[in-house]
């Protein structure tokens, strides 16, 4: 569920942008991907639960919110740039296809497999 929620969510909305000139099939991707977006912040929020011990629990929660939010706006900086290099297509079809790669990991890394509970080591 995981794994596919985040394919739904990734890579289809950078194809429907960069190709697509009009505005309703990108709304009806959006809506699909909200739709799939709802699964995934319970099962990560799960998994962190679950697989963190107590006493680390608010510094690993702290940890990945800092990280999340350090990172974000080197996102925006770097499609600014490849847009402006070489095109909002090339940059959609490119940042698609990073997206895609990621979300592929939990399929092709044995190690993900764990976040399911009848797979993790019991305390």
């Amino acid at each position: 569920m995981f794994t596919v929620a985040f394919l739904v969510v990734g890579m289809p909305r950078f194809v429907v942008a960069a190709f697509t000139g009009t505005f309703a099939p990108l709304a009806v991707m959006m809506a699909i991907e909200g739709l799939a977006c709802g699964v995934l912040n319970p099962i990560m929020a799960t998994v962190m639960y679950e697989t963190v011990p107590a006493e680390l629990l608010s510094r690993v929660l702290s940890a990945r919110t800092a990280s999340v939010l350090v990172i974000t706006p080197l996102g925006g900086l770097a499609a600014g740039f490849v847009t402006e290099t070489d095109g909002l297509s090339t940059a959609m079809s490119a940042f698609g296809g990073l997206y895609l790669l990621a979300t592929l990991c939990p399929v092709v890394f044995p190690v993900w497999r764990r976040m399911d509970a009848s797979d993790r080591p019991s305390d």
